[in-house]
């Protein structure tokens, strides 16, 4: 290599992460911080993630444009990063419980006051080996129809389990 050119306006923090740690929406915030200086915390928003993984490491290339960064980061400085947390609580759910409406992922959840089934949209925050973990769309109380969803119709009347029922498992 003879030159190597940088933009000095936009800087951008690039990382490999394990297929385990990927968010399925790419427009999820992360926070980073060089290595030098770990208190130092940096919004950013994820603009790319690489397609394939590396075939050596098996990660992903994920590359972040940082919010406002201190004059303090330089172009090849070592950094860590990591998700930032919403303050939405996260529910994971088995990967069967998982429908689609209209093409998008939604749950059958029990609609305790006409004692039926409602279809809800969710927004899935990322999948693991055999559970989903839904970002939004569920609220607090909501209970998901996990058997015979594949049955079910909008509106359909349904009865808990027993031990549902008469509250005795957490919801």
């Amino acid at each position: 290599m003879v030159v190597k050119l940088a933009r000095p306006g936009e800087k951008d923090g690039v990382f490999n992460i394990a297929e385990t740690g990927l968010v399925e929406r790419y427009e999820a915030e992360v926070v980073v911080w060089p290595l030098s200086n770990p208190e130092l915390a940096i919004e950013g928003v994820v603009r790319e993630v690489s397609p394939v993984a590396d075939s050596t490491t098996r990660t992903y290339t994920v590359k972040v444009t940082l919010k406002n960064p201190p004059p303090s980061i330089r172009f090849g400085m070592s950094v860590g990063a990591r998700w930032k947390r919403s303050s939405a609580p996260v529910i994971a759910l088995p990967l069967s419980v998982l429908f689609e409406k209209n093409g998008s992922p939604a749950v059958w959840v029990f609609d305790r006051q006409s004692g039926s089934a409602e279809l809800k949209p969710v927004a899935v925050a990322h999948y693991e080996a055999d559970t989903v973990v839904i970002a939004s769309g569920l609220g607090q109380g909501d209970t998901v129809i996990a058997a015979g969803i594949n049955t079910l119709r909008e509106g359909q009347k349904v009865r808990l389990a027993d031990a549902v029922a008469n509250g005795s498992t957490k919801q």
